[in-house]
Parts: structure tokens; C-alpha cells; sequence
């Protein structure tokens, strides 16, 4: 089945992007105030109060109420870019803007971090006493959102998946060659480590990545880097690919015809078509699982942050093999 999209791809212009983030911030605030105030505070790197504050008997200079309900007053203000350059006299007048907020917040949004002089700078702040201005960039956002939701709630993952998955499809950013995809293989674990291919129906989709990872009773006995990504078709003897990713061979024709081969054979599976198939060389490893709940479907694992202090060479399968070893999830 197709993955249903919860941003659309069709356009990468600023509406449409700014649109998307927006609607990120207003799904995450609609299930919970409490996370977008976290998120908000760890972009602005200041502390963003979301929603209002309850409390009981609040005491004040002159009286002790039995209770008070307050909601504090900022505005933040979005600039995205995505070709276009910086405008600081835009940014200007969008910071002549503010009035009288407790907090007054401008962010520029950009595919990479932007070099602006202190002269630049100075003349942004300037235009609203107590204005703090940031830029943050697309890669910012989705660092911040990988970690706030948990196993258990695979809305919210899922929605955080496909705000990732829309930035990297339009060139907002690209970590693909330090993700590792982790796949459950429960059933076919030991075929797929044999032969080095990955499989799954042509029309499901995932996000760019450049390692997969098997998984099979909490534990990832092997990864290999994806040299090729092919739909295949084994019909009468015959196979015909098409590729669909990476390098054009035949290397791996025989692997491919292999795994068809063994899935049916051995499993009952019939994957001779329909099928895409992600393929390398595999490297065992040991990454485990200790974390509770099983995985409900492929998760993504960025290796600068799994095995954090060392240089990533994802050229280096070998090492990153020896080092997933060495920590646990």
C-alpha cells in the first residue's frame, strides 16, 4: 500500500514549505501544548511558554487570590527561504512589527545557516526593544522532533517521519548518507543476510538512507551499505530490472533471482514481482535492542547520534559494523 502523506510534495516553494512547518507546529500543539512549548524553547533558546498556567493561591504584593489563570504574551515571527536570498531590510520591517509582547521572537528559517555580519544583525534587533532573532534551518527542526515522541504514540512518529521525509524529497536537507534503516525481518532475517538484499513492495515508501539494518528478536545481526535499489521482475526464467537508486550493475542479479528463489521455497513468500530490492554487501554486527515494545515498522537511526565522538565514514562499513557492536538502543 502506498504511504499516505500527511505534507504534500507537489510544490517546494516558500508557501508551500512555510505552509507544511506550520501545519507540523499546529498537529504537535494540538496534541499536546506542553511539546510544542519544549520544541519552541529549544529553537528560539529561549523559554516559550505554550498555552496558560494554572495555579492556586498565587501569592502577589498585595493580596493572595485562591486561584489565577494566566497565558503569557509573545509573538514569533517566521521568515523560511528556500532559493531566495536573505532580505535584511525584509527582516527589518518585520521586526518594526512587534509592539507590546512580553516576548518578541524572529526567526529566519533557512536550508543552511546564514553568515550574517554583526552590522546586519544590529540592525534587525534594533527595531523592537527586547527582540531576540535567530536562524535556524530545516535540519534544526527535524533534529529537535526525532526524539519527542516514544514508541507508544506511532501517530505523532509518523507524523514527525513524513515532516522529515518531505524536507529531505525536496532538497531542504540531506542526512541520508548517515541514516541506517532498520527493517523488521522477523521471518526472512537469515535469507536476507545471505544474500545482502532487502525486500519490499515497489509501492511503499521510505526516506532516503544509506545503510539498512536487519532486525530479528530485538537485536540488528547485520547491515550493509545500499550500493543499488532495483525493481525486479524473475517471470519464466527471465529477470528484468530497473534501477531505481545507485549504481547500475549486474552484480547482483544473481542475488536478487537467489532470495526470489529461497523466499518461496522457504518461506511460502512470492516476491518474483511487485517488489523493490535494496542491495550491498553485508558486514554482521551485533546493534541490540533493549528498549521495551517491538518496533511496529522500519525506524531510522542516524549514525552521528548512535555512535556518538567518532567521525562517520559511511564509506567505512566495516568500522561502523564494529562500532553499532558496542552500544544499544
Amino acid at each position: 500500500m502506498s504511504k499516505i502523506h500527511y505534507f504534500p510534495r507537489y510544490s517546494s516553494q516558500e508557501n508551500t514549505v512555510t505552509n507544511n512547518t506550520l501545519q507540523l507546529f499546529a498537529r504537535i500543539y494540538d496534541y499536546s501544548p506542553q511539546h510544542l512549548s519544549n520544541l519552541l524553547t529549544r529553537l528560539c533558546g529561549e523559554e516559550i511558554v505554550v498555552g496558560i498556567e494554572i495555579n492556586q493561591q498565587p501569592r502577589s504584593h498585595q493580596s493572595v487570590p485562591d486561584g489565577a489563570i494566566i497565558q503569557r504574551s509573545f509573538k514569533i515571527l517566521v521568515e523560511a527561504k528556500v532559493n531566495s536570498g536573505v532580505d535584511i531590510d525584509q527582516l527589518s520591517r518585520h521586526a518594526a512589527s512587534f509592539s507590546n509582547e512580553s516576548q518578541k521572537i524572529l526567526l529566519l528559517l533557512t536550508r543552511q545557516r546564514q553568515q550574517l555580519s554583526a552590522v546586519q544583525g544590529g540592525k534587525i534587533v534594533k527595531q523592537a526593544i527586547g527582540l531576540v532573532f535567530h536562524n535556524i534551518t530545516y535540519e534544526d527542526i527535524c533534529r529537535e522532533i526525532k526524539s519527542m515522541f516514544k514508541e507508544h504514540e506511532p501517530q505523532m512518529l509518523a507524523l514527525v517521519e513524513d515532516y522529515i521525509d518531505y524536507c529531505s524529497d525536496t532538497g531542504l536537507f540531506d542526512e541520508s548518507k548517515f541514516l541506517l534503516r532498520i527493517v523488521p525481518c522477523s521471518e526472512t532475517v537469515n535469507i536476507n543476510q545471505q544474500f545482502g538484499v532487502y525486500f519490499h513492495a515497489q509501492d511503499r515508501g521510505y526516506r532516503k538512507h544509506r545503510f539498512v539494518g536487519i532486525y530479528a528478536q530485538k537485536n540488528v545481526p547485520c547491515i550493509w551499505a545500499v550500493d543499488a535499489v532495483y525493481d525486479a521482475e524473475f517471470v519464466n526464467g527471465h529477470l528484468t530490472t530497473t534501477l531505481v537508486d545507485g549504481r547500475k550493475t549486474t552484480e547482483y542479479d544473481n542475488k536478487i533471482i537467489g532470495i526470489i528463489n529461497a523466499a518461496r521455497r522457504d518461506l511460502g513468500y512470492e516476491v518474483s514481482t511487485g517488489h523493490r530490492f535494496f542491495c550491498g554487501i553485508p558486514e554482521e554486527t551485533a546493534y541490540r535492542k533493549e528498549s521495551p515494545y517491538a518496533i511496529q515498522g522500519a525506524l531510522f537511526h542516524d549514525l552521528r547520534e548512535v555512535i556518538p565522538g567518532i567521525n562517520i565514514d559511511p564509506s567505512n562499513i566495516k568500522e561502523i559494523a564494529s562500532n553499532l557492536c558496542k552500544v544499544k538502543w
